[in-house]
C-alpha cells in the first residue's frame, strides 16, 4: 500500500494483510483470477492477520479492525458475513481505503485506473460492498486527504522502527506463546501453523515444478509425481490416465490395488476419470466403483471409498486424467484440488512433452545417440525381405552377431 493511503488508517492499514504470510505464494502472485478453491484459501488472511495482531498491546483495537476489512456493507463478505454498522467503523474506513488503493495501483493482471474512475466505482459500489457515509466522505474529500498526509510528515522524518520490546511468554519461553482460552486461539490450527504449512506448500510446489521438468521418461516423470506428492495430499492409490483412442490409460499406477488400476481401460465419457475427461471437469470425492471394470478377486469392489480427479491439459489439448483414491470416506477437501490445480498446468504439459518423446522414440529408426539404424529398422528391413523372398520364392539367412564392447 502506498505511504500517503496506508496513513489514513493508521495501524491497521500499515499491517492489515500481514495474514497473507499463512496464505501460499503462489496464490498471492498469480497473474489471473483467482479459482474458487484459491479463493476460500485466500479467504483466511484475515483471521490469520488479526491473531497475530491480538498479541500486540496496541493502545487501541486493531485486530477487529484487520479481522474486518473484507466484510461487506450488504453481509455478503467475509469472514463473519456482518452487515451495515455491525462492522467496526475503523474496517469500514479501511475497506474503502484499501479499494481505492488497489484499483490506482498496476496489477500483474491490469494497469492502475485513474483516482477520478476509482472514486466513481468506490461510489457506485456504495451501499453494497462499502459504507455510503464513509464512501461520499471518500470522495468528496479525497484530494484534500491525500494532501494533507503527504504534506504532514515528510518521508526521511520517519523514525525506524522500534526492536528493543520486552516480549513475556510465561514460564516457559522456548515453548512458544502461551496456550490460552482466549479469542483467536485455534489450538493446533492456531496462526503459526497456517503460516509454516502455507512456506511449506510452497517449497514442495516448486520442487516439484522443477523435477517434473527434468525428464522426458513419462514413467520417471510420474514416479517422482507419487512421491512428491503425497508429503502434500494424503491418498493410498495414484494413478496418471493418458488418452488413448477416445480412452482414457492407465500411464503410471502407485500405491493400493496396483494390478486392478494396471488394467483399466476407461471409455471417454464413462466412469469417473472417463467422465473428468470428457467434461473437463474436476471431481471431489467422487466414488471410485464406478470406473469400468473397478472390481478386485472374486468380482468383489475393493476398499477405496473416494477420489479426487482432474483433467490435464496441454498445449495441445486434454492429455488425461490424474487420480488419487483413498480407503477413507470424504477424504479429499477443496483445498487438496487447490493444490492439483495448482501443479497439473505444469504436470499435463510434462506428461505431453514425455508422451511425444516417447512416440517419436518408438517411431524412429535410427539411434539417436550413435547415428545408426536401431532394432526397430533392423526389423522392418526384416519384414521387407521375408516378403520379397516370399514373393520371389527365394531363401532367407540371418546372421546375427553379438559385439561386445560395441558403445565404448
Amino acid at each position: 500500500m502506498r505511504p500517503t493511503n496506508s496513513r489514513l488508517c493508521g495501524r491497521p492499514a500499515l499491517l492489515h494483510d500481514i495474514g497473507k504470510l499463512a496464505v501460499p505464494e503462489h496464490i498471492i502472485s498469480k497473474p489471473g483470477r483467482l479459482t474458487p478453491e484459491e479463493f476460500e484459501k485466500m479467504k483466511i488472511h484475515p483471521v490469520v492477520g488479526a491473531e497475530i495482531l491480538e498479541r500486540v498491546a496496541f493502545p487501541y483495537a486493531v485486530a477487529p479492525i484487520v479481522r474486518s476489512h473484507h466484510e461487506k456493507w450488504d453481509g455478503s463478505g467475509y469472514p463473519d458475513g456482518l452487515k451495515d454498522e455491525a462492522i467496526p467503523i475503523g474496517a469500514r474506513i479501511l475497506a474503502a481505503v484499501d479499494f481505492m488503493d488497489a484499483m490506482t495501483s498496476d496489477r500483474q493482471y491490469r494497469k492502475a485506473v485513474p483516482t477520478e474512475e476509482a472514486l466513481r466505482m468506490l461510489v457506485a459500489d456504495s451501499g453494497k460492498h462499502f459504507d455510503p457515509k464513509v464512501a461520499e466522505v471518500l470522495s468528496r474529500r479525497y484530494a484534500e486527504l491525500e494532501e494533507q498526509v503527504a504534506n504532514a510528515i515528510p518521508d526521511d522524518a520517519l523514525s525506524p522502527i522500534a526492536t528493543q520490546f520486552p516480549v513475556n511468554r510465561g514460564l516457559q519461553p522456548a515453548a512458544g506463546f502461551e496456550r490460552t482460552d482466549g479469542r483467536g486461539q485455534r489450538n493446533e490450527n492456531d496462526f503459526l501453523s497456517s503460516i509454516a504449512a502455507a512456506r511449506q506448500e510452497a517449497q514442495m510446489l516448486f520442487e516439484l515444478s522443477q523435477d517434473l521438468g527434468k525428464s522426458l521418461s513419462l514413467d520417471e516423470t510420474l514416479s517422482v509425481l507419487s512421491v512428491r506428492l503425497r508429503k502434500l495430499i494424503p491418498y493410498d492409490s495414484i494413478v496418471t490416465f493418458t488418452v488413448r483412442h477416445n480412452h482414457v490409460v492407465p500411464a503410471h499406477v502407485s500405491g493400493d490395488n496396483f494390478r486392478l488400476f494396471s488394467s483399466l481401460n476407461v471409455p471417454m465419457g464413462e466412469g469417473l476419470s472417463g467422465w473428468v475427461a470428457q467434461n473437463r471437469k474436476a471431481i471431489v470425492n467422487g466414488n471410485p466403483a464406478v470406473e469400468p471394470g473397478y472390481t478386485g478377486e472374486e468380482g468383489r469392489f475393493t476398499t477405496l471409498r473416494s477420489a479426487l480427479a482432474l483433467p490435464l491439459e496441454g498445449v495441445s489439448g486434454l492429455v488425461g486424467v490424474l487420480a488419487l483414491y483413498s480407503v477413507e470416506q470424504d477424504a479429499f477437501s477443496a483445498d487438496h484440488l487447490r493444490i492439483l490445480q495448482a501443479i497439473s498446468s505444469k504436470l499435463a504439459l510434462s506428461v505431453e512433452n514425455a508422451v511425444k518423446y516417447q512416440q517419436a522414440e518408438d517411431s524412429a529408426t535410427t539411434d539417436y545417440l550413435t547415428g545408426l539404424p536401431n532394432a526397430r529398422s533392423l526389423f522392418i528391413h526384416l519384414d521387407k525381405e521375408i516378403a520379397r523372398c516370399a514373393r520371389t520364392d527365394n531363401n532367407l539367412a540371418i546372421m546375427v552377431c553379438d559385439i561386445n564392447g560395441f558403445n565404448r
